[in-house]
């Protein structure tokens, strides 16, 4: 009969531990089974109790240039969707995505790289693109300052014959925002884009 009660119970306690998912191991229903006194978890190697009191987990350093990154390249997206409006969208969405968003990220990665890492939390981002035919898609801004670093801006080209494209391009405080640094052109059609945010 003893035998039969050792099987029975092997066999609830794995079968408790499938219908658990394994949500609990098998040891664990053994050890709430039999009932566990601080004496056995003592006698066992590796307990809880082996380990000591005073140690505390070690926090993960922050990363200010990835959170950085992160956050800015997510609001290049949605501010650059938003600029384009409902009309402009759906057409070139797929080439901004593979093409000038991963250019604006080059673009974000670099400044990053240059500016000092304890400001990065100081810089913060335009709320609202231009409409109607401005470029401003979006500014990086000292917040202290108020002085920009950064504008990323789309203008809209038109070389003869060749139809109307956007121009995706940023400038940087580094050179007093003289010079154009391109990240890709779309083409749109040979008719006129509608305006921007409509």
């Amino acid at each position: 009969m003893k035998n039969w009660s050792g099987i029975l119970k092997k066999t609830l306690v794995v079968g408790l531990s499938v219908l658990s998912f394994g949500m609990i191991s098998p040891s664990q229903y053994q050890d709430w089974y039999e009932g566990t006194s601080a004496k056995d978890v003592k006698d066992k190697p590796y307990s809880l109790a082996d380990v000591p009191h005073d140690i505390v987990a070690a926090e993960t350093p922050a990363d200010p240039k990835g959170e950085f990154l992160s956050f800015m390249v997510s609001q290049a997206e949605s501010q650059s969707i938003e600029k384009f409006g409902p009309r402009i969208a759906p057409v070139i969405e797929n080439e901004f995505y593979s093409v000038v968003l991963p250019g604006m990220q080059a673009a974000l990665e670099q400044f990053s790289a240059e500016y000092p890492h304890e400001r990065l939390s100081d810089i913060s981002i335009s709320e609202r693109p231009s409409g109607g035919l401005g470029e401003k898609i979006f500014h990086l801004y000292d917040s202290e300052t108020q002085q920009d670093l950064i504008r990323f801006h789309v203008r809209r080209e038109r070389p003869p014959g060749e139809g109307h494209w956007f121009e995706f391009h940023y400038h940087t405080y580094k050179d007093n925002f003289t010079a154009h640094h391109s990240i890709a052109r779309i083409y749109w059609s040979q008719n006129t884009p509608p305006k921007w945010l409509s």
